[in-house]
């Protein structure tokens, strides 16, 4: 865990003067008129402009520090916010209890790359007390730069936790927000994370992933069936009972919705699952190939691959399996669609040019062209919700490692190194992170890192297979 792998090169901003030059001919035709107007009038002239382009680049500049504290990115380079907790003062007076609640949201904070979260001790603000801060401590925050504080408490109402948060103003010492969050002992985890959420929604104004869930394929009963998770890989849970193999999931835009593959009739077939009753169904049935569902921006159409008519090839689909519409053709395998966040364009795996590689087309199957041409295999594409980059597995010296691209096919960035095969890309809903699968510690888990490849961390346990892993929204 911890492995850090290149960081983003921030975006400079250059201004220049440009001069014109005449080699010697008269820019006007009056030149002692010009050079009269310039003596008695140009000076004044400049100043003006001077003093335009000096308050353009004052607003200019107050805009980026607004975008870089609240969108937590300046023209694609991270920045991120200065944040510290406090404490999250427990009634109970149980160390254990505090010690947990501080780690998960501790976590969450930094896994989010919105914050910079801060030590208080290294600050010297360290504060345990019942009651809630005053403007005072809070402001000595904002002397070392910080923009935010948190500040938390724990109450005991019979078997029910009552969680208190607070987010402050390190400059004015002002509270930002106030929330109270109610649950169990065993929906901890679940109140940390909503709080860590709301503060990061108070900054950014997204909606953030310390709530979403991560669905994946596990062989730990013998047979490969579907999981779903946290995103930190906590509160496992088995979603199906094929006693075969299922692989493939996808989430639906709205997070209700699960399709996947399972040979549970002996065929690979695509399954609709409803996550919140638990209803399912068969979406494509076909003799062949059923595979590699991924679902459109809006929620109303699959696309997958389809052999119905021999070599596999991409076709969309209703949820229901009607409205089949064919988009590739010719005699080799295209699969693992995905759409780009506008809905316009699909990225696939075709072999078309002999090897598997990447390829993008319009949604009515026009316009394919060709946008991998590093390594000799790349497969699982999957577009960024941010919709500028595509993330995939690509082949490097005999192994997969993961990779990204801008959607033109331009620059081409490998994120993983080391032992194994790292496969099956996914992006997180905030498109800030990435998880996949990999045998690096010789089974394969799930790995969670930032987009540019830093901060792995292993989230699963190490004693089954994970796989296939899928990001909710």
């Amino acid at each position: 865990m911890g492995i850090t792998e290149g960081k983003m090169q921030k975006a400079k901003v250059k201004v220049q003067n440009v001069e014109r030059k005449h080699h010697g001919r008269r820019p006007y035709r009056n030149f002692a008129f010009c050079n009269l107007h310039f003596d008695f009038s140009s000076l004044i002239m400049r100043k003006t402009i001077l003093s335009i382009v000096l308050l353009v680049l004052f607003l200019l500049s107050a805009t980026a520090v607004h975008s870089q504290y609240y969108l937590g990115v300046v023209r694609g380079a991270p920045k991120k916010i200065p944040i510290t907790v406090l404490d999250i003062f427990d009634d109970a007076d149980s160390p254990a209890l505090r010690a947990r609640a501080l780690e998960i949201l501790l976590s969450d904070l930094r896994r989010s790359q919105i914050f910079d979260v801060m030590d208080p001790k290294k600050l010297d603000l360290a504060y345990i007390s019942i009651k809630e801060p005053s403007a005072e401590v809070i402001k000595r925050g904002g002397t070392f730069g910080l923009t935010g504080v948190v500040w938390a408490r724990l109450r005991s109402k019979g078997k029910d936790l009552i969680l208190t948060g607070n987010l402050y103003d390190a400059a004015s010492g002002s509270r930002l927000m106030t929330k109270d969050y109610f649950g169990n002992l065993d929906a901890l985890r679940r109140m940390l994370h909503a709080f860590a959420d709301d503060i990061g929604v108070q900054y950014t104004g997204e909606r953030g992933i310390a709530r979403t869930r991560i669905a994946y394929v596990s062989d730990k009963t013998r047979s490969k069936e579907l999981y779903v998770m946290d995103y930190d890989g906590y509160n496992s849970m088995r979603i199906t009972t094929d006693r075969s193999i299922c692989m493939s999931p996808a989430w639906s835009p709205d997070g209700k919705l699960l399709a996947y593959v399972s040979y549970r009739d002996r065929n690979p077939e695509l399954y609709g699952l409803d996550m919140e009753v638990g209803k399912r169904w068969k979406i494509s049935a076909f003799e062949g190939l059923n595979i590699s569902p991924a679902w459109s921006p809006n929620g109303k159409h699959l696309a997958a691959a389809l052999s119905r008519d021999g070599s596999a090839e991409i076709y969309t689909m209703d949820k229901n399996g009607k409205d089949l519409e064919r988009l590739t053709y010719g005699a080799y395998d295209n699969v693992s669609p995905s759409w780009s966040p506008n809905g316009r364009e699909i990225v696939f795996n075709s072999g078309r040019a002999g090897t598997p590689q990447l390829y993008v087309m319009n949604i009515d199957g026009a316009d394919v062209r060709r946008i991998t041409f590093e390594g000799s295999y790349n497969a699982s594409p999957h577009w960024s919700p941010r919709g500028d980059r595509i993330v995939f597995a690509s082949q490097v010296n005999g192994s997969f490692k993961i990779a990204t691209i801008r959607p033109d096919g331009s620059d081409y960035r490998q994120l993983t190194q080391g032992p194994g095969s790292d496969e099956n890309p996914c992006w997180s809903p905030s498109g800030r992170q990435i998880v996949f699968s990999s045998n690096r510690e010789g089974r394969f888990n799930l790995y969670m890192m930032n987009a540019d490849g830093t901060d792995l961390e292993r989230i699963t346990p190490n004693d089954a297979n994970y796989t296939s892993p899928a990001w909710s929204p």
